[in-house]
């Protein structure tokens, strides 16, 4: 015979499901619960606040799944279909207009075409002008199945030197990657990094040098999760593939805890997957608008810098509340 509180458990989970009454006796009979004893249940609700709260928030969640699937069909229906545009050195007011304030991802070519990085990076040129700097970075990420989650268990102080040692290996690891969560303490010891950059034009006056630098060998992988900013990644040295997934496909990311999907490191490659993918070359760059699921993989040995310091406001972190679990 089911518990009381087995049945509990299922009558709330079909409440936050929408079932109505009708439903909500089938899911119990279903389980075994007598008809009778079922129908006493769903009278009880009758009388039961939490009950009719459930129902009510799993109308308004309802109504949001609607509104989704609109933007969705939307996306889909516009000229080109649901694709990821690619901007050459755009006007910085079109770009603000048509895809930061629309929250619309997009690649972008010619946007540091100016920056000697691109010419002067190199692990060779590392080594010669910050060769004996401590950074930080994230290492042992392969024996940990949520490296990302855990970042924190993960952070350990390394010669730049002996990274560069380990770098010129050329071989594939997703092991060790100094990333932007490092910044806090590589920003300081690499800032001669930053005089090879340049201000760009989409950027505020803060430019380039308030920027974040990743350097990791061919096979570091960033799993799906979005970001609480908006973001523009621009790649210097090497290949990043770039997989990103819109918020409107939030109950096909599977997102159980904080800004991470349950899905990893799988690629959601399909047909009818609403996954944008594209590969970043040296000087291209990617607009990643908050809220966007992405993925991104190194396809070589891989430099590349993040930028939030966008000429609007992007401090929508401020009220963000979803950091534990969620479902």
């Amino acid at each position: 015979m089911m518990s009381q509180s087995d049945k509990r458990v299922l009558i709330a989970e079909g409440l936050a499901a929408g079932d109505d009454d009708a439903a909500l006796h089938a899911r119990l009979v279903a389980s075994g619960v007598s008809a009778a004893s079922a129908r006493y249940e769903i009278d009880r609700l009758g009388k039961d606040p939490m009950a009719a709260m459930l129902r009510r928030q799993a109308a308004r969640m309802a109504k949001q799944g609607w509104l989704l699937a609109n933007q969705e069909r939307l996306a889909r229906e516009a000229d080109g279909g649901f694709a990821l545009d690619t901007l050459q050195a755009p006007d910085t007011d079109y770009f603000y207009r048509h895809y930061y304030e629309a929250n619309r991802p997009a690649k972008l070519t010619g946007i540091v075409d100016h920056w000697p990085a691109l010419t002067r990076w190199s692990l060779d040129h590392f080594a010669r002008v910050a060769g004996d700097a401590v950074v930080e970075a994230q290492v042992e990420r392969e024996r940990d199945p949520d490296y990302e989650l855990a970042k924190d268990d993960h952070r350990r102080l390394v010669r730049f030197a002996d990274l560069i040692d380990w770098l010129r290996k050329d071989e594939p690891s997703n092991d060790v990657y100094l990333t932007a969560y490092n910044s806090g303490t590589n920003a300081a010891a690499l800032s001669i990094l930053w005089d090879d950059l340049a201000p760009v034009d989409l950027l505020d006056d803060r430019g380039a040098r308030d920027g974040f630098f990743w350097l990791g060998p061919k096979g570091t992988l960033t799993p799906w999760h979005h970001d609480l900013t908006n973001n523009l990644l621009v790649q210097v040295m090497g290949r990043k593939h770039v997989r990103m997934a819109p918020p409107w496909a939030l109950d096909r990311m599977r997102n159980s805890r904080h800004c991470f999907s349950d899905w990893g490191n799988e690629a959601l490659a399909g047909a009818s997957s609403p996954v944008l993918e594209t590969v970043l070359k040296p000087g291209e760059a990617i607009f990643l608008p908050v809220g966007w699921w992405h993925q991104i993989e190194a396809l070589d040995l891989s430099a590349s810098m993040s930028f939030t310091s966008f000429r609007r406001p992007n401090a929508h972190v401020e009220d963000y509340v979803s950091w534990g679990t969620i479902g």
